[in-house]
Order: C-alpha cells, then sequence, then structure tokens
C-alpha cells in the first residue's frame, strides 16, 4: 500500500470523479492509502481531454482538495 498524502491524486477532487461514490475510491480518500497498482482517471477540466491514467500518489499543479468528501462538479 502506498501513503497519499496531500496535493497528490488520491485525494484530489479529479481523482476519478466521474465514479467517485466507487467503494475503492471513497477508502482511499478516506485512509489515505492506495493499492501500488491502483491507476484512474483525471477529470480535471484542462487535462480531461487528454484522458489520463495516474496513480493515487500522482500529482500536478491543478490539484483540488476533497470538499467534505465530495467530488467537485467542475
Amino acid at each position: 500500500m502506498l501513503h497519499v498524502h496531500e496535493g497528490q491524486c488520491g485525494v484530489c477532487a479529479h481523482f476519478g470523479e466521474d465514479h467517485g461514490d466507487d467503494v475503492q475510491l471513497v477508502q482511499i480518500h478516506n485512509q489515505h492509502e492506495a493499492p501500488e497498482d491502483f491507476v484512474d482517471d483525471c477529470g480535471h477540466p484542462r487535462l480531461a481531454n487528454l484522458h489520463l491514467k495516474v496513480t493515487a500518489v500522482s500529482s500536478c499543479d491543478g490539484f483540488e482538495p476533497i470538499q467534505n468528501g465530495h467530488h467537485s462538479t467542475g
């Protein structure tokens, strides 16, 4: 398991935001731990057209923290 820190994709509102209620994503958000091989979509509006797949410990300058356990709506 990898520990996910603030500023990394696993705790970003755009990490898997199109299915943010997925059990595994919720666990990553709450526990700040993710399997080493877990990847998901980056839904950041400026990057969405690239269809990026990122790990929970990836990061970028577009990080937005999850607010109250919910993904951003855009």
